[in-house]
């Protein structure tokens, strides 16, 4: 069983945006893990196989439970029955409490693929008579993470303490060092990123995310600190 289970729609993805969590947990003690459900096979730099080996280390950066990958395809990317029926027998198979999903965006066609795939598995999930192999479960709490495509944060996660962590992730990916650190680099936007949403709750680094349902607070006081 998970505490967290975070989906990642290519290798990389949620080193990028969420990384700083998935650290934060670990860290902490809970059980996280991360599918990917892709290879990241049609990108610009590298090959199936070395982003593989690069998702491998960054996930023992991380300190991951698990990293598995679905392999759905690069670009080629749904949110058919048959992708949803297996990552839905995933989530049954780990139990995670929080699952951690993309928010999509138009950026990459998988990115909005990914939030309607993620979504449809974890309805499909909680279905009894949905044969997967494993019980029903149903996810306490579905966050969506930012990708490229900004929203008004439901809540932002002081990361300030496992940045080194992130970052070392994030380079883990020698193949995409390029792209990552370019003129028009990706890494020093996510960076700028996550101080603009430290600032708004007083830290160094934070990452946002999105909830479609209220959370259940039990003690605002409490929340609030």
């Amino acid at each position: 069983m998970l505490d967290m289970l975070a989906v990642s729609p290519h290798p990389d993805d949620v080193e990028l945006c969420c990384g700083g969590l998935i650290a934060k947990m670990s860290s902490k003690g809970y059980r996280v893990g991360i599918i990917d459900l892709t290879k990241g096979e049609l990108g610009t730099e590298g090959t199936a196989e070395t982003r593989k080996h690069e998702a491998a280390k960054a996930a023992e950066i991380l300190g991951v439970q698990i990293r598995e990958n679905m392999d759905f395809g690069d670009c080629r990317l749904s949110a058919g029955y048959d992708e949803a029926k297996k990552l839905a027998g995933t989530i049954k198979q780990y139990k995670p409490s929080v699952l951690i999903a993309p928010y999509g965006d138009g950026r990459h066609p998988d990115h909005a693929a990914s939030r309607k795939l993620a979504d449809k598995a974890v309805f499909f999930a909680k279905l009894a008579k949905m044969q997967t192999g494993h019980e029903a479960h149903r996810v306490g709490m579905v966050a969506y993470y930012m990708l490229h495509e900004a929203f008004e944060p439901f809540f932002v996660v002081d990361v300030t303490e496992s940045y080194g962590k992130k970052l070392e992730a994030i380079k883990a990916y020698k193949s995409q060092m390029g792209l990552l650190l370019g003129i028009e680099g990706l890494l020093k936007s996510i960076e700028l990123r996550d101080q603009l949403y430290g600032l708004k709750i007083g830290v160094k680094h934070g990452e946002p995310f999105f909830c479609s349902t209220p959370l259940k607070v039990d003690d605002p006081v409490v929340f609030s600190k």
